[in-house]
């Protein structure tokens, strides 16, 4: 493929005088990661940067009709997809959100390093980070947008909205409601392939392996077993605390993961509290959490170990029972 993509580079750089290393990796992401035949990326990259040097700028640019002002075609061809109901693979979808901090940063990837545009997209059901791989400034002026021909990727755990050459952005006229963080079952987060800030309510069923006190490598913090980081050998590890409980709400389960503060703010006892006594630490954590309802806020990630929640926010729930006696008696009446 390599062998095809240098003189399609050669023949652009000779055209449009843009440096060639750059046409590579830009014809490289365009046919390799995204298989786009040969020839329509070279029309693709001939179509951008003529653009660029027309509008005398040395920087990648999108035509200021890719995003539309408001009132002309603001509705999709197509329904847009809730946010909430979207899975890692779909691709040619149509979605509407609000953009909420975009920015330019540069990322990492196989053939070097990349600028991209990165943020969030919400509506009312879900909030999900988004990437642009083509350079679109207009989408630091709109509040809205309507983005057609998306892909969602696996981004931390979560779908990512991919937004590249091909997709076709226009701002969005109407008033989208913002996402607000609201109660869903487990068994709805486990239907999922990750979701960005939610709540769930479960009792504490048991503790996986891995929980209780622990040391993390000092140089990459992964978790160290008997000494050793499996990615830097033996180093003298730095003390922490975490758990890792099964909770269940009745329709579903689900581990969740607690760090070091959630961990000492729920049992009532500090890092230094449990290893001046290492031998009863594990049952001093089980009796302070097992058979009890937990209220967690956080994100939920897929992966190789299957669903995870890893809390942001975890409390005691308030006593309820006061208030249902209440409705029912009040229902009796």
């Amino acid at each position: 493929m390599d062998d095809a993509i240098a003189p399609i580079a050669d023949e652009l750089s000779r055209a449009l005088g843009v440096d060639r290393e750059t046409l590579q990796r830009e014809l490289t992401l365009l046919i390799i990661e995204y298989k786009v035949p040969p020839e329509e990326a070279k029309r693709s990259l001939l179509k951008k940067h003529k653009r660029s040097l027309s509008a005398g700028r040395g920087v990648r640019r999108v035509a200021e009709e890719t995003i539309v002002p408001p009132g002309l075609n603001p509705v999709p061809e197509e329904p847009p997809r809730p946010l909430k109901d979207l899975r890692v693979g779909d691709a040619g979808i149509t979605v509407i959100g609000n953009v909420i901090d975009p920015e330019y940063r540069e990322i990492s990837t196989p053939r070097g390093t990349a600028a991209v545009i990165s943020g969030m997209l919400e509506d009312s059901t879900a909030r999900l980070h988004f990437t642009a791989w083509a350079d679109i400034p207009d989408i630091f002026k709109v509040k809205s947008i309507v983005a057609r021909d998306v892909y969602v990727k696996s981004f931390h755990g979560m779908p990512g909205i991919n937004i590249n050459e091909k997709t076709v952005l226009e701002a969005y006229e109407g008033d989208i409601p913002a996402y607000v963080r609201s109660r869903r079952s487990l068994k709805e987060l486990c239907s999922t392939d990750g979701a960005y800030d939610v709540e769930t309510e479960g009792d504490v069923l048991s503790l996986r392996p891995g929980s209780g006190l622990i040391e993390r490598c000092p140089t990459c913090s992964r978790v160290m077993q008997k000494g050793q980081c499996r990615a830097h050998g033996r180093l003298e590890g730095i003390p922490d605390l975490r758990i890792k409980a099964v909770i269940d709400d009745g329709t579903g389960s689900m581990i969740c993961v607690l760090d070091r503060i959630l961990t000492e703010n729920l049992i009532g006892m500090s890092l230094e509290d449990l290893r001046a006594e290492p031998d009863r630490a594990a049952g001093l954590i089980s009796a302070g959490i097992i058979g009890k309802p937990l209220l967690v806020r956080g994100n939920v990630t897929s992966g190789d170990f299957g669903m995870i929640f890893v809390a942001a926010e975890a409390v005691w729930p308030t006593d309820s029972s006061a208030e249902m006696a209440r409705q029912l008696l009040g229902e009796i009446k």
